[in-house]
C-alpha cells in the first residue's frame, strides 16, 4: 500500500479545491458550472475517495489493457457513476472532459509540489494519478457514447423535474421569510422580492404595484427606494461583502420606524458578483423597549426624575473637572412622615411628585435633578457660577410659593442646602457633604415651624388635604 500519497491527498482536500477552482476560473468553466463552493468540495471528495482507494488496493500502476470491463472496474465504476450524472445536468462531453484535465493536474501538482520540494523522486505516483484519471476518462467516454438517445432525453426531463421543484421549494422559502427582502441582480436592479417586502413597499406608501406584478420590469433598487441610493452605492463601490445599516424611515400607515438594512453581496464561487441581497429588519419595537429599559433603570419611577444610579454616574463624570466649577443642592422633603402617618401613602405620593415638578420647573436646561431617597431630592449644577446658583435656589423659592398658593389642598415644604467648588474626586465629595449639612441646619430650624403649619393645615382643611 502506498501510504505517503494517502496521507498527502487526505490532508489537502483544500488545497485540491483551491487549484482545481483556479483552473476552472483561469479557462471560465465557472461560467456553466455551480456557484456553490460545497458542490466543489463534493467534487474533490468523491475524486479523492475513489483514488485513495485504489492506491490503497493497487500494487501496480492500473495501466490500460485491451478490452477491459469498465463496469466491473473500480477506478472505471466511478467513471462510469460520473457519467450518469453530469449527463442528468445536461453536462457535454467536451465540457466533462475539459474540466477533467484540470482535476488531474491540481492532483498532479500536489504530488509535484510536494515531493521534489524534498528532492523525491515522484514519477511513480504521478504515472499513477495520470493511469487513474485515463481510466476515469476512458469509463466515462464509453458511458456516455453507448447510452440511448431516448434514455438521455428521459433524464433530462427528470432532472429538470427536480430542478423546478428545487427551485420552487426554495422559492417558498423566500416568500415565507417575514422579513422583508430583496434579490438584485448583477445590475442592480430588482430581480425579486418576498410577500413581506411588498407589504414593506406598501406601508412605506410606495407604489410598488408594477415592482410585484407578474410581469418583468427593469427596476433600479435607487428609483424604489430613493433614500437608500448613498448607502447603496457606497457599499457597491466599497469592497465589503456584506454591509449593515441603520435608518429611521417615516412610513405612511406605521408613522416613523427604526430600520436596521443589511446590503450583502452575492458572489459566486468564481468571487464573480452577482448581485444583492438587501434585509430590512424593523426594530422599532425593540428599540423602544430598549429606551424604556434605558428610561427606567435611570428614572425613579414615581417622579420621573433621574435616579441614584444615575445621580451616582453623573458624579463620576464630574469628577474629570471638565465641568467647574459645579454646584450641589441638597432638598429634603419636610413632613412627608407625618403626611403618610395622617393621611396615607397616597398623600405622600403626591406631596413626592409635587416636589419633584417644582424642582423641575427650577432648574437650567443641562442641571440634573434627582431623586436619591423617599424624601430627598438633589441637583447637581455643572459650570455653574455663584450668581447662578443663586437664581437657581430664588427660583425654587419662587415656584414653592407659586405652588402653595395655587394648591391650598396640596401644601408642599422642603428644606435646601446648597454649596459650590471645583470637582475633583474628593473634593466633589466635600462640596456633597457641605450643601447636605447646609440642608439639614435648614431643616432643624424649621421643624417646630412645620409642625405648626402642617397642623393649621389639618384643622382648616382636614381629609381634603392632598385628596384631588
Amino acid at each position: 500500500m502506498m501510504k505517503e500519497p494517502v496521507e498527502l491527498i487526505q490532508s489537502n482536500q483544500t488545497f485540491l479545491i483551491r487549484r482545481t477552482l483556479e483552473y476552472a476560473k483561469m479557462h471560465n468553466y465557472t461560467k456553466y458550472t455551480s456557484t456553490l463552493e460545497e458542490a466543489w468540495r463534493t467534487s474533490i471528495n468523491g475524486l479523492s475517495e475513489a483514488l485513495i482507494s485504489v492506491l490503497k488496493s493497487c500494487e501496480s500502476i492500473p495501466e490500460l489493457n485491451v478490452d477491459e470491463d469498465y463496469a466491473n472496474d473500480p477506478i472505471g465504476s466511478f467513471g462510469i457513476l460520473e457519467a450518469q450524472l453530469h449527463r442528468k445536468r445536461g453536462v457535454t462531453l467536451e465540457m466533462f472532459l475539459g474540466l477533467m484535465k484540470y482535476y488531474r493536474q491540481s492532483y498532479l501538482d500536489l504530488i509535484i509540489e510536494t515531493y521534489r520540494k524534498q528532492n523525491i523522486d515522484c514519477d511513480y505516483f504521478l504515472l499513477f494519478i495520470n493511469r487513474f484519471f485515463d481510466r476515469v476518462e476512458l469509463a466515462f467516454s464509453s458511458e456516455w457514447i453507448n447510452e440511448k438517445k431516448e434514455v438521455l432525453t428521459l433524464s433530462l426531463q427528470n432532472t429538470n423535474r427536480m430542478m423546478t421543484n428545487e427551485k420552487n421549494k426554495y422559492l417558498t422559502i423566500f416568500e415565507s421569510i417575514p422579513t422583508p427582502s430583496i434579490i438584485l441582480d448583477s445590475n442592480n436592479m430588482i430581480d425579486n422580492m418576498n410577500n413581506a417586502a411588498k407589504e414593506f413597499l406598501k406601508s412605506a406608501g410606495i407604489d410598488g404595484t408594477s415592482y410585484y406584478s407578474n410581469e418583468k420590469h427593469e427596476i433600479y433598487l435607487v428609483h424604489v427606494f430613493p433614500w437608500l441610493a448613498e448607502e447603496f452605492t457606497a457599499f457597491i463601490n466599497g469592497n465589503d461583502i456584506e454591509v449593515s445599516i441603520e435608518k429611521n424611515l417615516k412610513m405612511l400607515e406605521l408613522g416613523t420606524r427604526n430600520l436596521v438594512i443589511n446590503f450583502h453581496r452575492m458572489l459566486d464561487v468564481s468571487e464573480k458578483y452577482k448581485g444583492t441581497v438587501i434585509i430590512f429588519t424593523d426594530l422599532t419595537y425593540r428599540k423602544q423597549i430598549e429606551d424604556r429599559l434605558k428610561f427606567i433603570s435611570f428614572h425613579d419611577d414615581l417622579t420621573g426624575l433621574y435616579n441614584r444610579a444615575f445621580f451616582n454616574e453623573e458624579l463620576l463624570r464630574l469628577c474629570s473637572g471638565r465641568s467647574n466649577p459645579v454646584a450641589i443642592i441638597e432638598c429634603d422633603v419636610d413632613g412627608l412622615k407625618v403626611v403618610n402617618d395622617t393621611l396615607g401613602h397616597h398623600a405622600g405620593d403626591l406631596l413626592i411628585t409635587s416636589t419633584a415638578s417644582i424642582l423641575r420647573r427650577s432648574i437650567r436646561e443641562n442641571d440634573v435633578a434627582a431623586r436619591v431617597g423617599g424624601d430627598e431630592f438633589t441637583i447637581v449644577l455643572p459650570n455653574c457660577s455663584p450668581g447662578s446658583l443663586k437664581e437657581v435656589c430664588q427660583r425654587i423659592e419662587f415656584e414653592l410659593e407659586k405652588h402653595n398658593k395655587e394648591n391650598s389642598y396640596l401644601p408642599v415644604s422642603f428644606s435646601i442646602g446648597a454649596a459650590l467648588g471645583d470637582a475633583h474626586n474628593d473634593s466633589l465629595d466635600h462640596i456633597y457633604r457641605n450643601a447636605d449639612n447646609e440642608m439639614y441646619k435648614n431643616k432643624q430650624e424649621k421643624r417646630e415651624q412645620y409642625k405648626l403649619w402642617f397642623n393649621s393645615l389639618y384643622a382648616k382643611y382636614g381629609d381634603k388635604l392632598f385628596n384631588n
